[in-house]
């Protein structure tokens, strides 16, 4: 069996290449995804999937960058630093955004419980702030 930290850097890999097929064979039972900052929860892989694809859809480039990562057992921790380009739709729970063309640079952590090698849950905090502020969606203070 893989270690906890492959298993964990595989998870941000598998997103970056856009393997989806990849991303939902590591979702064990059960498994749940919740973004803090926009109140989503998301439990049926197809859907998980969806809205990785959707987020790619309106930053095709974006990549995620693993800063640190700290593992106690079955639970991680990450630090992510995303940068991206906003060229694509971006759809948002208060409606899609059209693309800007601007670059994105934001951080996150994620949170993820693994059961016998395989993703329950995960709980991503996005700085959905940042990013909507980057792509001209809201206004920055002067």
């Amino acid at each position: 069996m893989e270690s906890m930290d492959q298993l964990v850097r595989e998870s941000l890999e598998h997103f970056n290449e856009g393997d989806y097929d990849a991303i939902r064979g590591l979702m064990g039972p059960g498994f749940s995804y919740e973004e803090a900052g926009t109140g989503r929860r998301l439990t049926d892989p197809d859907e998980v999937v969806a809205a990785f694809r959707a987020w790619r859809t309106g930053l095709p480039d974006v990549h995620g960058t693993l800063e640190r990562v700290l593992i106690d057992g079955d639970t991680v921790a990450m630090e992510i630093r995303w940068r991206g380009t906003h060229t694509g739709t971006l759809a948002t729970p208060g409606g899609d955004l059209p693309p800007s063309g601007r670059p994105i640079h934001v951080w996150s952590t994620m949170w993820q419980e693994w059961r016998d090698g395989r993703l329950v849950s995960e709980r991503h905090h996005l700085d959905v702030l940042s990013l909507l502020a980057q792509v001209g969606a809201i206004p920055v203070p002067a």
